[in-house]
């Protein structure tokens, strides 16, 4: 959801791509129909390994793993990169998975607008800020 909502909300600003540890090669369909539900453009998604971006060079990598999972986030080493952690759950995991899928969506979408919203703060303040924001919506929101 991230790599559809950096580019919608901020375009021509902010570029993403997102990979995890276990990809399937389709998006979760839930997650296109919370992004479908806001006017989000999503076909051009993929679910893709952290192979297909690990030769690319970032400024910021984000994770998104829930620390709640047995599964670790899959690690990406880019020099010179700041790394930072957005723990939401996962979706799919959680009670409510549709319900998840949409609050998720409206915490990366808060994060996001953090971060943009600091332009003239050093890049990691701007990485922190978002991460603090992703950790007190997860702390405000029961999962359950």
């Amino acid at each position: 959801m991230a790599e559809a909502l950096a580019p919608h909300l901020f375009p021509g600003q902010l570029e993403a791509s997102s990979a995890g540890s276990s990809p399937t090669g389709k998006p979760h369909p839930m997650a296109l129909a919370a992004l479908k539900q806001h006017g989000i453009p999503h076909d051009h998604l993929t679910s893709k390994g952290v192979e297909a971006v690990q030769h690319q060079q970032w400024d910021v990598i984000v994770t998104l793993c829930d620390a709640a999972q047995a599964d670790p986030c899959p690690a990406l080493s880019i020099p010179d990169a700041i790394t930072t952690h957005w723990g939401f759950p996962d979706p799919p995991a959680a009670k409510d998975p549709e319900g998840c899928f949409e609050r998720v969506r409206g915490g990366i979408e808060q994060c996001l607008r953090i971060f943009m919203a600091q332009a003239d703060r050093p890049l990691a303040d701007r990485a922190n800020a978002a991460a603090a924001v992703a950790e007190r919506f997860c702390l405000a929101e029961n999962w359950a």
